[in-house]
């Protein structure tokens, strides 16, 4: 009698070698790529995600006060464009002082300015501002000379401002020495130094306290004119190359003279409340290509 050996698992063996082999071929091609095309290729417009926290806090800083010049150049190749407006608190809105100023960067730490202010007579200022030091990249602080002429009587004037933070983007003290060629247009024929002060807090996000004051080195300039002084609120808007400041005090508009010697000691006289509105247009070498 002959063992019988059963075919069944036989059967079941040649299977799976069938089909193991069948498969092997196709496990071992490459998976085809799969084409991914992003959203900001060429020719497609990118998806535009939510706008979160807006961080840039040190813009409101360099702008500094009205009556202390900035030692923060503007970017280069940026344009920033001041509107400021006092009113006398006596007679508002019938006296005040509108005023243009314009401060473009063609190179990085050079700055050119001009203002327009509509007192009178029609007054025209142009300056000229290096930043030799600069806190942002290192600097124990921030240091700017800028010359000046002003068309209200042939003035020509220089200062020097300094500020550097007490806490980063928390709080800043500035400094601002200048001279200036006569004050003959205010009533004093010779030259006249003066001294400002200003300091700013960042009290909440985009929103600043800050305060400052200018010393005439003449007797007879603050017996008659008192020193300068303003104090306010600056509000950074976010997400937007906007700033907007609230003010009291007893200067004139933000010329070199303007802010240096006042129209009366008398502070019913002379109060103001005012406004100064900027925007700072970036990369304006290719304005043409974004506006057409």
């Amino acid at each position: 009698m002959f063992n019988t050996v059963s075919k069944k698992p036989i059967i079941n063996l040649v299977a799976l070698s069938l089909c193991a082999g069948l498969a092997a071929p196709a496990l071992a091609q490459q998976p085809e790529a799969i084409e991914c095309r992003c959203d900001t290729a060429p020719g497609t417009q990118p998806i535009r995600p939510g706008r979160g926290p807006d961080l840039d806090y040190g813009r409101a800083f360099a702008e500094g006060s009205p009556l202390v010049f900035s030692a923060s150049t503007v970017e280069a190749d940026s344009l920033n464009i001041f509107y400021s407006h006092n009113f006398f608190w006596s007679t508002v809105p019938r006296g005040s002082n509108p005023a243009f100023w314009f401060k473009y960067s063609p190179l990085e730490r050079l700055q050119i300015d001009a203002m327009t202010t509509l007192r009178s007579p029609f007054e025209v200022e142009i300056g000229l501002a290096w930043q030799i030091l600069d806190e942002s990249k290192g600097d124990l602080l921030s240091l700017t000379p800028r010359l000046a002429y002003n068309s209200r009587g042939n003035l020509v004037g220089g200062e020097i401002a300094a500020s550097r933070f007490i806490f980063p983007e928390l709080w800043q003290v500035g400094a601002d020495l200048r001279l200036l060629s006569t004050a003959e247009p205010d009533g004093f024929n010779r030259p006249v130094a003066a001294l400002g002060f200003n300091t700013m807090i960042r009290v909440w996000k985009h929103w600043h306290l800050y305060g400052d004051v200018v010393v005439p080195f003449d007797g007879e300039i603050l017996q008659q004119r008192s020193v300068l002084w303003s104090a306010g609120i600056k509000k950074r808007i976010p997400h937007t190359p906007h700033i907007l400041t609230l003010y009291v005090g007893n200067a004139q508009e933000q010329s070199l003279a303007g802010r240096t010697i006042s129209t009366s000691n008398k502070l019913g006289d002379v109060f103001r409340i005012g406004f100064v509105f900027s925007i700072a247009i970036d990369e304006v070498s290719h304005m043409p290509e974004k506006l057409f």
